[in-house]
Order: structure tokens, then sequence, then C-alpha cells
């Protein structure tokens, strides 16, 4: 029989041998020192960057239609407003502000500053031919922070009858450079009565066709450099045509018209009258030539009540 002293060393060996397999088989089992992979102490936070953030918005937020000074035909004007806001968090510092229209600079200029949750506003304008658009972009930039925007600007010029009388007078355009030429050639040597040349070319030489034959819908009013280019148009085209052409010819604003008038059936027609001095005012039929003269356009605009007259510089509502 084993001694007391025999059975506590056996003991405390098999304990010891239970406690050494057990940390083998189960290494994960064993105390962490601070040295095994994991760092207690705390991280150091990275230190905070100051820098700006410029952010660019811009909209058109109004617009006009005007005539161009060199071509007589019409622009529109358009009035963009703009922001450049900086959303860092410290000042930036002499802000380069670029504005490019179709690729070309339209203007420049340097902000000294702009403080941080500050907005910039100001505003440009664009002047576009008609029915067509310009490209836009408003770049900021400064030390540390670039930002754009782009938008489009333009509109097409409204093609039909129109209470706006300022766009009515766009479609007069004695100065436009085939308006002068055809007129210069129609006049070339001794004529007799100029306006009856006019008349007579415009009536022999424009071909009457509907806008929906022509342009694939209801109205569409053209302007004096197109229907030149096309010879064709409806009553408006002709009546347009001859009073570019005779304004271009020296008649004063006060003594030529496009007249629009309309009959109990509430059809619609244009055409032309002027002042004849002695004679008064005569309502001339554009799309007739000289057989027509005084007796023929009178049988011809018959049955018609004007309802405004206009040209280049005047309109005139009647009623």
């Amino acid at each position: 029989m084993l001694s007391k002293k025999v059975i506590i060393v056996l003991t405390t060996a098999i304990v010891i041998v239970v406690i050494l397999g057990g940390l083998f088989i189960y290494p994960h089992l064993q105390p962490k020192t601070p040295n095994d992979g994991q760092n207690t102490q705390q991280q150091t936070p990275p230190p905070q960057v100051f820098k700006p953030v410029l952010s660019v918005n811009g909209y058109m937020y109004d617009g006009y239609w005007t005539r161009d000074t060199t071509t007589d035909l019409p622009n529109f004007v358009s009035d963009v407003r703009y922001s450049i806001s900086n959303i860092g968090n410290t000042n930036a510092v002499n802000v380069s502000i670029t504005v490019y229209i179709d690729g070309n600079i339209h203007s420049s200029d340097i902000l000294p500053l702009i403080s941080t949750s500050e907005d910039y506003y100001s505003s440009f304008s664009v002047s576009t031919v008609y029915d067509s658009s310009s490209n836009v972009i408003i770049q900021a930039s400064c030390q540390d922070s670039t930002d754009s925007y782009t938008l489009s600007a333009g509109s097409k010029l409204p093609r039909y009858w129109t209470e706006d009388s300022n766009i009515l007078k766009l479609y007069i355009t004695p100065k436009e450079a085939n308006v002068v030429s055809i007129k210069n050639q129609i006049l070339a040597g001794f004529v007799l009565i100029r306006w009856i040349a006019l008349r007579d070319w415009v009536g022999n030489s424009i071909t009457y066709k509907d806008d929906s034959d022509i342009h694939g819908v209801d109205e569409f009013w053209q302007l004096s450099k197109e229907t030149l280019q096309l010879r064709t148009g409806d009553c408006e085209d002709h009546a347009i045509l001859l009073c570019s052409l005779l304004r271009a010819d020296g008649w004063s604003a006060n003594d030529v018209y496009v007249v629009l008038g309309k009959n109990n059936k509430n059809e619609y027609h244009a055409w032309v009258k002027v002042n004849l001095g002695i004679l008064g005012w005569y309502n001339i039929e554009p799309q007739e030539n000289g057989w027509n003269t005084l007796i023929g356009d009178f049988l011809s605009l018959s049955g018609y009540q004007a309802v405004c007259y206009f040209n280049d510089f005047q309109f005139h509502k009647i009623g």
C-alpha cells in the first residue's frame, strides 16, 4: 500500500501533466502578454487637415430677344447667375474665376478671399444666335481646390404670331446681307417705279407653299434670309420679305409695314401697306406681280380686316 507521501507526489504530478497537456493542445488558452502582437497603447489620431473646398453652381434666370447690330438677325441674350461656395474648413485665397463660352474665355477675375462657409454671387450675359445654343462653363480654383459648372444658353425663335411686339419687329431685316444683295440686284440700272419692281420680284421669284409642306408644322414664320434661300414661303413670308426689301431701299419706318388681318371666317392673311405720298396709303399683295397693281391688290385683299401692323421699329395693334 502506497504511503500518503507517495500518493501526494503522484497526484501533484498528474495535475501538472494535465495542465501542461491542455496548454499544448489548446495554445489559445495560454495567457496573453503585451508582446503577443496586440498594441495595448491607444493609437495617436492623424493631424487634422485644413483646406478650402470650392463648389460652383449656376442657372439661367432670365433672357430676352434682341437684334445683332452686325448681321441684323435675331439674337437671344441669356442672363446667367452663379455662386461659388467655400465648404472647406479654411479660407480660400486668390480664387480664380473663369467663364468659358463655347471653349473661348468670356471673362476672368481674381477674388482675394472666400471665407469658410461663405458664398460669392455674380452674374453675366451670353448672346446667342437664334435657334442655337452656347456651352457655358463656370470654373473656380484656388490653391487647393477646383470646381466647375456647365450649362446651356440660348433659345429658339418663336415661329408664329406672338403678342411680344419685340419679337415681331425682329422679322424685318433691312440690313441683312442677303436682303441687301437681292435688293441691289433687282434695282440695278434704271428702274421707273422701285417699289413695284421689288414687289414684282417677290411675287415672281418666291413660290407659295404652306408651312406644313415646307416645315411639317402648321405655322412657321421665316426670316427674309430663309425665304431667299428656300425661294418658297406662305403669305407672311412674302410680306416680311417685301417689307424688308422696301426698308432696305430707304423707305421710312413710318411709311411701310407688314399687316396681319383676318376675315369673317377667322382666316388670317398677311400683306404690306405703303404710304405713296399724295396717293395716300396703299395695300400691296406681295404674292402677285405688276399686273395686280392697284385694282388687283384691292380685290385680293377685300374682306380682310387688319389686326395689327409692324416693321423693324414699330408695332401697332388695331382695336
